[in-house]
C-alpha cells in the first residue's frame, strides 16, 4: 500500500512539475527584431494576423509573440517554446546554437533578397571605419555578433565602439550636425535616408557585403514543423487572401532559405 501511494504521489509530482511549464503549440511562433522601434504590445495585432492565417492553413490553432528587446525574447522562448520564428540576423547568428535554429524561409523586404549595411558619418568626417573616434549607433547592434557581419570576412577594426539604438534615423540627423561619430544603417533604411535634407551633409565610408535577410527558422527541439511552415510561407505571395497581411509584415512575400546560413 506504502508502494503504491508513493507511485501516485511521484506521479502527481512529476505531472505538476511539467506542467507548469508553458508548452506553446505545435505551430506556435515567435517574431524576434531587437532594434526595431515600437513595442510588443503595438506589434500583437500583426501577430494575431499572421497567426489567424496560419491557422486557416494548417487546421490548427496558432498563435504568435513579438519582440524589439533582447533579454524578454531570450525570456520568453525559454519558457515557452515555440515551433518557429522570423529571427533578426545578427540574432540568429548569436543564439542559433544555443536555440538550436534551423533556417527554412527567408523574408523578402520591398523584395529584395538581401540585406546591406553601410556606416555613415558627417561629410567632412573620417575616410574609414578604422578612423572614427566614437560610437557608431545602429539598429543592429544588439549582439556581439552584429560588428563582425559589418565586416566580415574582415575582422573588426581595433576600437571600432557600436551601440545599439531603436532610432537609427534620428542619429543620422545628429551625425549631419555633427554631434554623433557615425551611424549604421540597413538597406531599407538607407533608401529613407536617400529622401532626407541631410543626405546631403553625410557619406557612406563602408559597406557590408551582400547580408542575408531575415531568416524564418524553426526550433529543431521543439517538433517537426518545419517543412509545413515553409510551405504555407511561400506561398503567401501567391495568395490574394495573404496581400494585407504581406503589407503589415512589411515583405513582399517569403523564400527559400539562405544558403548562407547554416
Amino acid at each position: 500500500m506504502k508502494y503504491c501511494i508513493g507511485r501516485i504521489l511521484l506521479t502527481a509530482f512529476l505531472l505538476s512539475l511539467f506542467c507548469s511549464q508553458a508548452f506553446a503549440g505545435a505551430y506556435d511562433f515567435v517574431v524576434v527584431q531587437p532594434g526595431q522601434p515600437g513595442s510588443t504590445e503595438e506589434a500583437q495585432p500583426v501577430m494575431d494576423e499572421l497567426a489567424k492565417y496560419v491557422s486557416t492553413q494548417v487546421d490548427d490553432s496558432v498563435s504568435g509573440k513579438y519582440f524589439n528587446e533582447l533579454s524578454p525574447a531570450l525570456e520568453w522562448i525559454g519558457d515557452n517554446h515555440p515551433a518557429w520564428g522570423i529571427m533578426g540576423l545578427p540574432f540568429y547568428e548569436a543564439y542559433r546554437k544555443n536555440l538550436s535554429l534551423k533556417p527554412i524561409a527567408s523574408t523578402l523586404p520591398s523584395g529584395s533578397e538581401f540585406d546591406l549595411w553601410r556606416i555613415i558619418v558627417p561629410t567632412d568626417g573620417p575616410d574609414s571605419p578604422e578612423q572614427i573616434e566614437g560610437a557608431v549607433y545602429g539598429s543592429m547592434f544588439y549582439t556581439t555578433e552584429s560588428a563582425k557581419l559589418l565586416f566580415s570576412p574582415a575582422e573588426v577594426p581595433n576600437g571600432f565602439e557600436v551601440k545599439g539604438t531603436s532610432k537609427a534615423l534620428r542619429y543620422l540627423r545628429r551625425v549631419a550636425r555633427g554631434r554623433v561619430a557615425g551611424v549604421c544603417l540597413n538597406r531599407i533604411q538607407f533608401s529613407v535616408a536617400r529622401e532626407l535634407s541631410t543626405f546631403s551633409k553625410i557619406k557612406v565610408i563602408h559597406e557590408s557585403r551582400e547580408l542575408p535577410n531575415s531568416p524564418v527558422v524553426i526550433f529543431e527541439k521543439n517538433g517537426p514543423a518545419g517543412d509545413e511552415i515553409a510551405q504555407v510561407l511561400l506561398n503567401m505571395k501567391n495568395d490574394p487572401q495573404a496581400a494585407e497581411l504581406l503589407k503589415l509584415l512589411r515583405t513582399e512575400g517569403f523564400g527559400p532559405a539562405d544558403g548562407r546560413l547554416e
